[in-house]
């Protein structure tokens, strides 16, 4: 008696299975690197306004001259101005020009899911630097207690009273 051959027409259930395995061990490793992606983005966020907020007190401290950095929080934006030295006061400000890109510097966040969830700095939405480097309200009273910024993803931009100093947490 002979045995009739079988067509190999399909897979066996234990190459299906296997093959289901691998595909779920292999989603498990990817799913902690996507939470990590997330957290690189808020990190990139909250280095761009400190960045911003930087370049803002150390123009004040060359030049003398008031700056001020205002957060846009609806629109997920920061702004950062100078004193128009033949007016001066938070209403005559003008856009402080970026010195790579010669447009006015702007810190434009939500593209990427990370935006601006809100902004204190002293019951303001504009943190202003003295000549001194002090960081200051919308009216240049220096702040009472630590600015802060809170990005999407509870990370915090943090502006030291007193010094003025910017951290990001």
């Amino acid at each position: 008696l002979s045995v009739p051959e079988r067509e190999n027409s399909g897979y066996t259930l234990v190459e299906l299975t296997v093959v289901v395995v691998v595909l779920i061990v292999l989603a498990g490793l990817a799913v902690p690197s996507l939470s990590l992606i997330g957290s690189a983005q808020q990190n990139v966020a909250g280095a761009r306004l400190r960045s911003a907020l930087v370049f803002a007190q150390e123009w004040a401290l060359g030049s003398g001259d008031t700056t001020w950095v205002a957060f846009d929080v609806p629109n997920d934006r920061a702004s950062v101005f100078v004193e128009d030295r033949t007016a001066s006061g938070f209403l005559n400000r003008i856009p402080m020009t970026d010195p790579l890109t010669r447009s006015p510097m702007i810190v434009q966040l939500g593209a990427n899911g990370v935006g601006i969830e809100g902004a204190d700095m002293g019951g303001t939405a504009v943190v202003t630097f003295d000549g001194e480097g002090v960081a200051g309200d919308a009216s240049g009273t220096p702040l009472a207690a630590d600015g802060t910024v809170t990005l999407t993803g509870s990370v915090v931009v943090r502006v030291t009273r007193g010094t003025g100093l910017v951290t990001v947490d």
